[in-house]
């Protein structure tokens, strides 16, 4: 690869990852979304997020994936209850959840494993095969 282009890539990389991070802030900011923590690392084989959603049923999380993205969304549901509460103090008020994570490899998008239990979404990915690579001439 030649140097220009390696610059123009990581530039690319670079504002393309600048532009989700501000589609998710403007979600979470705009539409009272909360961006939920993470963390994400990898083994020999699998890239694996772990992502916090406390209080959301594992059926109002809609998770979407790309081989270089992963989605995530929640909405927190109330249930009506007969009893009419009487709040001294509310301040739990952040009911949605969105994040979009660009991720550092490609990642097959046909073995995707998805896990949610006590608050926590643990999604497993089988990295993708195909590596670059130099290939020589003959």
């Amino acid at each position: 690869m030649i140097f220009g282009d390696r610059v123009f890539k990581e530039m690319y990389d670079i504002m393309t990852e600048m532009e989700r991070e501000l589609n998710a802030m403007r979600k979470e900011y705009a539409q009272d979304y909360k961006m939920p923590l993470m963390d994400m690392y990898e083994t020999d084989d699998e890239l694996v997020v772990i992502m916090e959603l406390p209080g959301v049923r594992k059926e109002d999380i809609n998770l979407n994936v790309s081989p270089t993205s992963v989605e995530v969304s929640a909405e927190l549901t109330e249930e009506s209850e007969e009893q009419v509460k009487k709040y001294h103090k509310k301040e739990r008020v952040i009911r949605r959840y969105y994040r979009n994570i660009t991720l550092p490899m490609k990642v097959s998008t046909e073995n995707v494993r998805a896990k949610y239990e006590n608050g926590m979404l643990v999604i497993r990915f089988k990295k993708e095969a195909g590596e670059k690579r130099r290939v020589e001439i003959q």
